[in-house]
């Protein structure tokens, strides 16, 4: 819980990675580099005082989630798999490993699956019985082989599972929300990038929102390509409001970086469409007034209940987004073009949203109660 000087938040973090990426797990060069990107983003991204050490960064333990998450004023994680098994060999982030992780700290950890839609339905089989007797709140569609990879949607097949995993319990899908390393002109998706592909790059229209793109300098390599475009890895925009229009109680939790904030406002119109902070959050800092105006968009679409906290850990640890989120005030250059972000709109984001997603129960009172013409489908 994180107490400000008015206030008592419940905090639940929706994007929560414990991976092995140290040497020992690496499938040579390939997994190397990943794991080298990925500590590049945490540097650039992090920005607290006391560094990570790159091989505690590579390996998450349950040592570190207790001291960087549940010590950063965290209450409940969402444990989010990745498996990428080209790159490591027994799994970047399995799902199984989570469930130990979760032993060894019962009542802290919601945990989730994962599907690669790409497989088919063979990849698919028995995931309503995996759901039930793990206790998985969620699904999480991502490539099972490496990153980069386009993320099929339209399937009939995977309609039918979703529905049922749905039934057994997994009631979320999650889109966008895992680590993955951009695309670069010429260079593998999860290849470190050249400098003189950095360059060209930069010199290329932007196809992402300004906020997405860190500073620039020294080895700092930016998180995101400019030259990337939404065909490139990702997902189809319109398949996946067909699979939202067809599951209406299926609710999918998509990145907020995972689309141009203009085409991801779009799919406010779904009802069971949410965005989930994780890269905005990290912007605020980077790109004061572009991602301040990214956020102030999402919240007029999406309004503050379908918008959930999360951190990516060990890509961020949490505690100075929680803080920052709790004393965000638009900037003067906005301030008239968006309604402030009230408490009740703090509690809310922090940790209500995501406590009703994942069917989290909290102490009564925890969460002070919206004004009933506020709460999610009231008057629908």
């Amino acid at each position: 819980m994180y107490r400000s000087a008015t206030a008592d938040y419940v905090v639940i973090d929706a994007q929560v990675h414990a991976w092995d990426g140290s040497p020992s797990n690496q499938a040579g060069p390939s997994g190397e580099a990943y794991v080298a990107e990925l500590y590049r983003r945490h540097r650039l991204l992090d920005r607290q005082p006391q560094a990570v050490d790159v091989d505690e960064f590579a390996r998450v333990t349950g040592e570190g989630l207790l001291a960087d998450v549940i010590g950063g004023h965290v209450d409940r994680a969402v444990l989010q798999p990745l498996t990428l098994d080209d790159l490591f060999v027994l799994g970047f982030s399995p799902t199984a490993w989570h469930a130990e992780l979760a032993e060894d700290l019962p009542g802290r950890f919601v945990l989730t699956g994962e599907v690669d839609p790409a497989m088919g339905s063979a990849g698919a089989r028995g995931l309503a019985a995996r759901v039930r007797n793990a206790d998985l709140r969620g699904l999480h569609l991502a490539p099972a082989h490496r990153p980069g990879t386009r993320i099929p949607l339209g399937e009939p097949w995977l309609r039918r599972v979703l529905a049922r995993a749905e039934q057994s319990g997994a009631t979320v899908v999650h889109l966008g929300v895992g680590p993955s390393t951009p695309s670069w002109p010429g260079v593998p998706g999860w290849a470190i990038p050249r400098r003189a592909d950095v360059a060209a790059a930069a010199a290329r229209p932007r196809r992402w929102p300004d906020w997405a793109h860190p500073v620039r300098a020294g080895s700092a390599l930016p998180v995101r390509s400019p030259a990337r475009s939404a065909g490139q890895g990702g997902f189809d925009p319109v398949q996946l409001r067909d699979l939202a229009a067809a599951l209406p109680r299926v609710q999918f939790v998509l990145g907020a970086a995972c689309m141009p904030t203009a085409s991801l406002c779009r799919l406010a119109r779904l009802p069971n469409v949410h965005v989930l902070l994780t890269e905005l959050l990290a912007g605020l800092r980077l790109h004061r007034v572009d991602a301040a105006r990214a956020f102030g968009a999402l919240l007029e679409a999406f309004g503050v209940h379908r918008m959930l906290f999360g951190s990516g850990y060990p890509l961020i640890r949490p505690a100075r987004l929680v803080r920052e989120l709790v004393e965000f005030r638009f900037p003067e250059e906005l301030c008239g073009r968006y309604a402030d972000l009230d408490d009740l709109g703090r509690h809310a984001i922090l940790g209500a949203n995501a406590a009703r997603l994942y069917r989290v129960p909290l102490p009564a009172g925890a969460i002070p109660s919206a004004p009933a013409a506020l709460r999610p489908g009231a008057g629908s």
